[in-house]
């Protein structure tokens, strides 16, 4: 009789504290339901893509090229479910390279809720041109002189030359080992003239058409005004540099 008594006990004790737990659970899903169909969360990875499009739109680069670590979201808060929008932008305005920060605009159907703080260290990847040999001071530079290297171009000066186009056909200011990153203060353009250059001085009025022969008394490029002398004259003037053969004075 007491081993009955004891197992009728045990079996209210355990259906006692089972039926009201079973009774509640219904009531706490539907208030969790309800808070989840009233707000909706936006996951860190969102804000990750959304970081990195912006980088990629505004650098212009491959995804391949835009390495981001140390990222981070600050004010990640729920928002209204609905139609939603994202505006990327950058306050501050800062290179986009290294510790970039960024601030995403959050609207649900059209009105803003939410403002985020995004963070991370930006590295970029990119062409930069090279000396394939040492280059001596004067010398002309052809593309074979030069090779193409990819490098982390993140923190380096922005007068670094990227492509062929740049180089090539330059002079070299002063001597350049091999094997280092051109930069644009180390070349210059090759002038159209030279001083010492003979040329033909035009001037041009209307029908009126009158050449002499001239020399070119400092170096020039093409658009440049520099001076020249008459040789008919012997006077100094100024003319402006047309080709590697001409320039020209105003009447």
């Amino acid at each position: 009789m007491k081993k009955i008594v004891s197992i009728l006990l045990v079996l209210g004790f355990l259906f006692g504290a089972y039926l009201p737990l079973e009774a509640g659970s219904p009531r706490t899903d539907a208030g969790r339901a309800a808070v989840d169909q009233g707000r909706q969360t936006i996951p860190d990875k969102r804000f990750y893509e959304l970081f990195r499009q912006y980088l990629l739109g505004r650098l212009e680069k491959e995804a391949s090229d835009v390495l981001v670590s140390k990222f981070e979201v600050n004010g990640n808060k729920s928002v209204s479910r609905g139609t939603m929008k994202y505006h990327v932008y950058q306050k501050d305005k800062r290179r986009l390279a290294g510790y970039v920060r960024l601030e995403v605009a959050i609207s649900v159907n059209g009105m803003v809720e939410n403002t985020v703080r995004l963070s991370g260290w930006v590295d970029v990847f990119g062409p930069v041109m090279c000396a394939a040999r040492n280059l001596k001071k004067g010398e002309v530079i052809n593309a074979d002189d030069l090779y193409t290297a990819r490098k982390n171009i993140s923190h380096l000066s922005t007068d670094i030359l990227r492509d062929m186009d740049g180089a090539v056909g330059r002079i070299a200011k002063h001597s350049i080992r091999q094997g280092t990153l051109l930069k644009d203060w180390m070349v210059e353009r090759r002038p159209t003239l030279a001083r010492g250059d003979v040329v033909t001085i035009l001037a041009e009025s209307g029908d009126l058409r009158v050449t002499v022969p001239g020399r070119v008394l400092e170096k020039g490029y093409k658009g440049a005004l520099i001076r020249v002398e008459n040789v008919m004259s012997r006077k100094e003037i100024y003319a402006t540099v047309v080709n590697g053969s001409t320039v020209t004075v105003d009447f």
